[in-house]
């Protein structure tokens, strides 16, 4: 199932796991962890049908399952997203 990323510029990209994987390593858990954030993300694209989805809907997803995990975790995760926020169209 092709899914298509709407970025916050506006342009599209292709959902792929592996970077939600990236991030969640990025923010200090383990490749085992990391994974299962991923996987979570993707059945929840997958479980309501989307086609496409945006940047911050699968931040929120991201955000929602690294709390269930680490919350060290998802508050790197959240000061990280705060730093694009102030550059929004840079790094997203």
């Amino acid at each position: 199932m092709k899914v298509d990323v709407v970025k916050r510029d506006g342009t599209l990209e292709v959902y792929d796991e592996s970077k939600i994987v990236r991030v969640a390593e990025a923010t200090g858990l383990d490749n085992i962890h990391a994974q299962a954030v991923a996987k979570d993300v993707t059945e929840w694209i997958k479980s309501n049908s989307l086609l496409k989805v945006t940047s911050l809907q699968i931040r929120d997803a991201v955000l929602s399952n690294l709390k269930k995990i680490n919350e060290a975790s998802a508050d790197l995760f959240t000061w990280y997203e705060g730093t694009k926020d102030n550059h929004p169209f840079e790094g997203n």
